[in-house]
């Protein structure tokens, strides 16, 4: 569910260290909150994941008291409006190429004044109507998590006018869709990444806005908690069973 909690976490100092989830498995989720995570993103864009899957899923995140992100598809009001009347903490949002497309994400995810959500009270994010219908809007806007990827030329070079906009939350590095846009499929060291998500990460610390970014090792990670990032996916609960299976048989 919606946490104050977890939004004051986001703009803190202390780094944050999450982890994808792209496996209908509510069992996982526990165990991966048990763990120590700080958040999940339940990937909508990768995974084959529908609808039904993601509530009983979310539910087992709350549990354990696990805030869910939720990576949803692609950028449009409908997914937008499903996932966050489940009840996630988060919407992330993939796919941008313009600052008018986040502008249109969030105007879906806010309620008004805001923005234009569309507004129901007998869904899971309001408890099903139990909640006073004013505080629930005015928490909801408050507290929503809202990431956006950065991961193409275009929004790379849109760094500081992301900034700028009221609403984002976290800018979010997708180093292997940049690879591609920088024209180096695949390999995400290439020195031309290198210098952008340099230069995003730094531009973002001028207005204190959070930025994320997907790694594969905890060596990655620290490389760049130490550059001030906060918002880190480590891996996927795919990998993390792959990475234990190999392990146990060597």
């Amino acid at each position: 569910m919606i946490s104050a909690d977890f939004k004051q976490k986001i703009y803190g100092k202390k780094p944050l260290r999450g982890t994808f989830v792209k496996m209908n498995c509510p069992t996982a989720i526990e165990a991966l909150g048990l763990a120590g995570l700080d958040f999940i993103i339940i990937d909508g864009e990768h995974a084959p994941l529908d609808e039904m899957h993601l509530e009983s899923m979310l539910r087992a995140a709350d549990c354990v008291g696990l805030p869910v992100v939720v990576r949803v598809p692609v950028a449009d009001e409908f997914h937008i409006l499903k996932v966050l009347d489940m009840g996630a903490a988060g919407v992330q949002i993939p796919g941008l190429t313009s600052t008018e497309e986040v502008r249109a994400c969030l105007d879906a995810a806010l309620y008004a004044p805001e923005g234009h959500r569309g507004l129901s009270f007998a869904q899971r994010s309001a408890r099903y109507g139990t909640m006073d219908k004013f505080e629930y809007m005015r928490f909801s806007n408050d507290n929503l998590v809202k990431v956006f990827h950065v991961e193409n030329r275009e929004m790379a070079e849109r760094a500081e006018e992301l900034c700028r906009i009221k609403g984002v939350d976290v800018l979010f590095i997708g180093p292997m869709d940049l690879s591609q846009s920088f024209g180096h499929p695949g390999d995400p060291s290439n020195p031309e990444e290198q210098e952008a998500i340099r230069r995003i990460i730094e531009v973002a610390a001028r207005y204190d806005v959070p930025v994320g970014i997907f790694v594969g090792t905890a060596e990655a990670a620290a490389k760049y908690e130490a550059m001030g990032v906060r918002y880190i996916a480590i891996g996927s609960d795919v990998s993390f069973l792959m990475n234990g299976a190999r392990k146990a048989l060597t």
